[in-house]
């Protein structure tokens, strides 16, 4: 099953060799949405765009969304008839970001895809059209959060540092974390939310604050909204110290190493 189409499998009409990337349709030669191969954050988005053929340089594109994954890669998606995500959004593995078209230079409506690596060069993506992509740098493990006032996920940060994921004053929604398992406590719901297990897919419920934090291998803490740092954890469980955070209080940021 194709990565990059919905619920389709993959017709390759013209390989990496010929321009840097892969044209694709849905088998028989038709149309399908496009969806995101791997979580990520919408880096560059270009709509607005017609049929142009000979057009060069991003025009040629067309309609595109370009992401970025947290291995570093890029995958970008050309030629699109519509675009359904927006420049900075984060995208989970599968969630659909347009559907295919004929925009820019294009003979045909079909999907141009691109992998680029953490340098921004192209890389046969034949391979990954249903394979993962390759393995994160684990020494630079990072993680971000999701700011219910600001309505926004605020820039990664990387464990084993000083830095720590959130926004002093404004209440956690979600929370990203490359390679752990974790999961945080709802405080409107009053509850667990399910585990998470990669980064393509988040723990949260944007918009409700978050009280408690457990993550499965590492060390964390969690900073209460109008409050202070509460003491380090480094275990998982049902006690007072299996988790981050006090169940009633709103949780602004957390620090792991």
């Amino acid at each position: 099953m194709s990565r990059v189409l919905e619920n389709a499998e993959n017709q390759i009409t013209n390989g990496y060799q010929n321009h840097g990337g892969v044209d694709v349709v849905k088998k028989q030669n038709q149309l399908a949405p496009i969806i995101a191969h791997s979580g990520g954050i919408v880096v560059m988005v270009q709509t607005g765009q017609k049929n142009q053929k000979g057009s060069t340089g991003n025009a040629s594109y067309g309609n595109f969304v370009k992401i970025k994954h947290p291995n570093g890669y890029f995958t970008l998606y050309a030629h699109l008839k519509d675009v359904y995500v927006k420049k900075g959004e984060q995208v989970k593995q599968g969630q659909k970001i347009g559907y295919m078209g004929d925009s820019g230079n294009a003979y045909g409506a079909h999907l141009h895809f691109e992998l680029r690596n953490s340098k921004d060069v192209r890389i046969d993506p034949t391979y990954y059209l249903d394979h993962d992509l390759p393995a994160i740098n684990t020494e630079k493990i990072s993680y971000q959060s999701y700011d219910n006032k600001k309505k926004m996920w605020l820039p990664n940060v990387y464990i084993k540092t000083n830095e720590y994921a959130g926004n002093i004053g404004n209440s956690m929604g979600g929370i990203y974390l490359d390679n752990y398992e974790m999961r945080v406590h709802d405080k409107v719901k009053n509850m667990w939310l399910p585990w998470v297990k990669n980064r393509n897919d988040y723990a949260g419920n944007l918009g409700n604050a978050i009280d408690g934090i457990q993550i499965k291998g590492l060390t964390y803490r969690a900073h209460l909204k109008n409050g202070s740092w509460l003491s380090w954890v480094n275990k998982v469980d049902n006690t007072a110290d299996g988790y981050a955070g006090i169940l009633g209080k709103e949780i602004d940021a957390v620090q792991i190493k």
